[in-house]
């Protein structure tokens, strides 16, 4: 993992200047080397994390032909089986080097071919023509602005607004798309101007503008399953998963796990320990009872007999560097815990260690959330809102979204202000899922809230500020067994009944660990990853700064902070999403 930057002009009027000041901002992201790509077009520079191909491994790369040259952030994992369907003996020992020769071969279409994370910007320098693109779940982070016909492209949103220097403005859609869905969704971010390229897309940037491309859409593995193909077995996924990790623990550096105590990344550190007998294991430790999952995890420890460490967060922990976790990221929050996330990566870093392997996707793949339980109830009714049709492509599907609830918030939230500017660009007038009414009915309703899951929440929030941004603040990469590609494919085949069963979620998965991790673990509850709440553990000088804060951003009523606004709060305290909001308007000096 590494972080990318640069400047296209189709014109040629360059301003080489910018991607060495977006550089100079990357240096977490990749401390080991600095490589440059320079064309009459294109000024383009990549901070490395050295992962692979140390001793013979290079970067800028290129095709045999000629024709494309690429700088790719992250990982492909699956490199040598492309390298022989390629036809290719590989020159370059870094696995990334194939990324020119698939657009070669492929167009656009070959990064699909890609088991792997990567945000990459390649030059077809016969046509003058950059593609900025990123794998399918959005693992790698990439976003980019156009200014004056020029594109500048960046691994972080941060630089880009501090380099590029215009009057930036929040963009209130966001602001309501967050206090909505508690997430913003691709292309969108928090900043008017500035886009996230979407997962599993490319954009292609020429003298004529920029066009989004889709190479692939997680949802479409459910056809096959509506079409009567072969179910998964248990042992076949297991043998996917095992797989899967064997390939992530694959580097030229050591790569560790995280442990949360709950069933994913027990399933993955049981397994990692089965394959290498010096896997190390970091998890983070709560000083409240109520929080703390170390019983947990101190048992698959001791199963697994990896080299254990832990990171105690404590509520002063949490009060004294919630701002700073939030102006590093630039992303709103709805809970703490990216607080902890960020200590753990530290810790980790402190090892001696540039990667882990982490549980995400899990959830979203094989339906571990609560919400599905009652998705797969077929009595259930549920109410149909023609918001609901605008944005998810079903008048009785809503996702986590109430309209009544988001119009509480606002209501609550939002100065007088801020909500007449809102009208007009409530969260639900944006398509949220990359698909048409047609095929969203297609799917049963839990398929589709899977869909939803992973194109509002997974790629934006759980791989983006809550992985990528906390552990490459430390320069440590996050890798994601359940997201490769074989495991992707088992999922979409596995019939709901099999995931689902007595209101339990994950029921196939389970089941094919049932006897390697340890019962207690599979048979507990499911519990997501929480930290302390923010008002609990601030002082009432720290929380009087803060209130000042949230008044001066002019978006938000002072008032919020004293309590959350009745029926409007629900099971997230919104309160740190006015915080977090006014926090980066202050940090990036944005105007709305």
């Amino acid at each position: 993992m590494c972080g990318i930057s640069g400047t296209f002009a189709p014109d040629g009027r360059l301003d080489r200047g910018i991607p060495v000041e977006l550089h100079a901002r990357l240096g977490h992201r990749g401390p080991d080397e600095t490589y440059s790509l320079d064309t009459p077009a294109l000024s383009a520079k990549l901070a490395r994390l050295g992962m692979t191909g140390l001793a013979d491994g290079w970067q800028p790369a290129q095709d045999r032909g000629g024709r494309f040259v690429a700088l790719t952030n992250g990982e492909v994992f699956n490199a040598r089986e492309l390298w022989r369907e390629l036809g290719i003996e590989p020159v370059n020992g870094v696995d990334v080097a194939v990324v020119p020769e698939l657009f070669a071969r492929y167009g656009v279409d070959g990064l699909a071919r890609i088991d792997g994370q990567f945000a990459t910007a390649v030059l077809d320098q016969a046509e003058n023509v950059l593609h900025l693109a990123r794998d399918r779940f959005g693992i790698c982070p990439l976003y980019f602005a156009v200014v004056e016909g020029r594109v500048h492209f960046c691994s972080e949103l941060k630089p880009l607004v501090r380099v590029l220097d215009r009057p930036w403005r929040l963009d209130l859609g966001a602001v309501d798309q967050y206090l909505s869905l508690g997430n913003i969704v691709a292309p969108r971010t928090v900043v008017s101007g500035v886009h996230a390229v979407e997962p599993a897309c490319a954009v292609r940037c020429d003298a004529e503008g920029q066009r989004t491309e889709r190479f692939w859409r997680y949802g479409d593995g459910y056809t096959g399953l509506a079409d009567g193909a072969a179910p998964v077995s248990t042992g076949e996924l297991r043998e996917s998963v095992r797989a899967a990790i064997a390939a992530r623990l694959d580097a030229d550096v050591e790569i560790g796990a995280y442990l949360s105590g709950g069933f994913d990344s027990s399933a993955l550190l049981m397994e990692a320990a089965s394959l290498s007998d010096r896997v190390r294991s970091f998890s983070v430790v709560f000083d409240d009872p109520a929080l703390d999952e170390a019983d947990y995890q101190r048992e698959v420890v001791a199963a697994a007999g990896s080299k254990h460490e832990e990171v105690v967060c404590r509520g002063a922990d949490i009060a004294d560097r919630f701002e700073e976790m939030v102006r590093h990221c630039c992303v709103p929050q709805r809970e703490t815990y990216n607080v902890a996330a960020l200590m753990l990566s530290e810790r980790v870093r402190a090892a001696g260690i540039k990667g882990v392997i982490s549980g995400e996707g899990a959830d979203e793949l094989f339906f571990g959330y609560d919400s599905y339980a009652f998705d797969t109830a077929p009595r259930l009714k549920r109410p149909a809102h023609p918001e609901n049709e605008t944005a998810w492509g079903r008048a009785d599907f809503g996702w986590e979204a109430d309209p009544a609830a988001a119009e509480s918030r606002r209501a609550g939230y939002l100065s007088a202000a801020a909500r007449e500017a809102v009208r007009g660009r409530e969260f639900w007038r944006t398509r949220l899922i990359p698909f048409t009414d047609a095929e969203a009915r297609s799917l049963t309703r839990a398929q589709l809230r899977s869909v939803a899951d992973v194109h509002v929440q997974l790629g934006g929030h759980l791989l983006g500020d809550h992985g990528d941004a906390m552990l490459m603040a430390n320069s440590v990469e996050g890798r994601y067994p359940f997201l490769a590609n074989a495991v992707v494919e088992h999922a979409q085949r596995t019939p709901d009944a099999a995931k689902v069963e007595d209101f339990e979620g994950k029921a196939v998965l389970k089941a094919a660990y049932r006897g390697i991790v340890p019962d207690r673990v599979i048979d507990r509850a499911k519990r997501g990853f929480t930290a302390q709440g923010l008002s609990a553990v601030a002082d009432e000088r720290t929380w009087r700064g803060w209130r000042e804060l949230v008044a001066a951003s002019g978006v938000f009523e002072p008032s919020c902070m004293d309590e959350a606004p009745g029926p409007a709060g629900g099971k997230w305290d919104f309160r740190l999403s006015a915080l977090s909001l006014a926090m980066i308007v202050d940090e990036l000096g944005l105007r709305w």
